[in-house]
């Protein structure tokens, strides 16, 4: 008798989803962060910098990896993808500074450098911010790929890197602060059935 009710509940749970539900899972990647190390501090421009974030290799001036998101077998099946990234700045010098970001997307493979283009690296978006001395702005990188968009492709079950390349030109320094950094992946539930 328990079978027979534990297979009617599972059957009624299936016959209410349809093969439009969509999962949603919201990762705060910030969440993980040990600290405020690396998410908040100065920087002295000293004519121009380019950064990259988040550091895989402990130097912020040297491109590297990006941050890997790997270990999600589901990830071979999303239906979309969506990434927001978050950081105020404050210019606390007396020169105005110009800040462009551009948001970069890579397959596992390409751990040495996922900003040159080569390696299946791809960029996503790119955002610009001007800043007057003693102003403030946000900088916000957000994008959203569906399937059928090739930078989705490069989403697979191995993992993915991320990563944000950060050019500043002006003599300043600067205050920033990431603020928010969500990766939102989307999967229909019936794609995980395998076809026959």
């Amino acid at each position: 008798m328990k079978k027979l009710l534990l297979l009617l509940a599972t059957l009624a749970v299936l016959t209410a989803c349809s093969a439009h539900t969509v999962v949603v899972a919201d990762l705060d990647l910030l969440s993980f962060a040990q600290g405020t190390e690396g998410l908040e501090g100065d920087l002295n421009i000293p004519g121009s910098i380019q950064v990259y974030v988040p550091d895989a290799d402990g130097d912020l001036a040297t491109p590297d990896g990006g941050q890997l998101i790997s270990d999600l077998p589901a990830l071979d099946v999303l239906s979309g993808l969506g990434i927001d990234f978050v950081a105020d700045v404050e210019n606390t010098g007396s020169a105005p500074l110009d800040l462009q970001a551009n948001f970069r997307l890579a397959p596992t493979s390409d751990s040495s450098n996922i900003y040159d283009g080569i390696g299946g690296d791809t960029s996503l978006t790119n955002s610009s911010l001007h800043l007057d001395a003693g102003a403030s702005g946000q900088l916000r990188l957000q994008i959203h790929l569906q399937k059928g968009d090739p930078a989705l492709d490069l989403v697979t079950g191995d993992g993915f890197r991320l990563g944000v390349e950060l050019r500043v030109n002006g003599s300043s320094t600067i205050h920033y602060q990431i603020t928010g950094f969500h990766v939102v992946l989307e999967q229909r539930p019936f794609d995980l059935i395998p076809e026959p």
